[in-house]
């Protein structure tokens, strides 16, 4: 993976951070993407300031990219947002569209983008992050629930699209996971116990258990991989 160029958005905090520090160890070039300020300060790191919804921002900054470049390797769409924490009938039009628009949408939009850029070069790999709660359902998270959902739905569209072109999709879906996200409540002692109680593998993961799934989907042993969502969420998937 030595002198590859990856775009990792949501790349300030969370996965997508620990997706950037690990590609960075490879020998990698990043470009993170988030609606914060960098957090990683590394020679083989840049960092834009962008909102992903935002088409015309998104399409003139990846052509950017990729005249510098002369490729992009790599996508990893880790940037999102959280859910409402209401009922559905009790959700705001506006909020229940920032959910879609930032999980769904944007990935859409950076996706559409940068696959133009590798489909002209014939190779590129692009990992979403999904997550459990696109199959396994849980009360008061409709928006969040749909937009990962259609995220799963997505990624396997994309690889079908895209498959000609010598570009696989795939798309990791984390469990219960640590982030700045999830901290208020894992955080709480009680509510850290209960989870736990409910992972086989017995503990919440942190950023850096996900992001070496991620790696492996950009990695050349995953070339006979496409359309693929994988479960990293310690067993709570397979439970009855």
């Amino acid at each position: 993976m030595n002198e590859k160029i990856a775009i990792v958005t949501g790349s300030s905090s969370g996965i997508g951070k620990s997706c950037c520090i690990d590609l960075l160890k490879t020998g990698c070039t990043i470009i993170g993407i988030d609606v914060n300020q960098k957090s990683i300060d590394n020679q083989n790191y840049i960092h834009l300031i962008m909102n992903i919804t935002d088409e015309e921002t998104v399409k003139e900054e990846i052509k950017k990219i990729y005249e510098k470049f002369g490729k992009i390797d790599y996508l990893v769409n880790a940037a999102g947002t959280f859910s409402n924490g209401k009922p559905f009938y009790e959700i705001d039009l506006e909020k229940w569209n920032k959910v879609l628009s930032i999980n769904l949408t944007g990935t859409f939009i950076i996706s559409k983008h940068v696959s133009q850029c590798m489909i002209k070069q014939n190779y590129g790999k692009i990992v979403n992050i999904a997550c459990i709660r696109s199959t396994i359902f849980k009360q008061n998270m409709s928006d969040y629930a749909s937009s990962k959902a259609a995220v799963v739905a997505l990624t396997s569209t994309m690889a079908l699209d895209l498959a000609p072109y010598n570009i696989q999709v795939n798309a990791v879906a984390p469990g219960f996971t640590y982030t700045g996200m999830t901290a208020r409540a894992f955080d709480q002692a009680d509510i850290k116990k209960a989870s736990e109680a409910l992972i086989p593998c017995g503990k919440i993961a942190q950023a850096d258990d996900i992001s070496p799934v991620v790696l492996f989907l950009l990695s050349g042993g995953s070339n006979y991989i496409t359309g693929t969502t994988i479960f990293a969420d310690g067993g709570y998937s397979i439970q009855k």
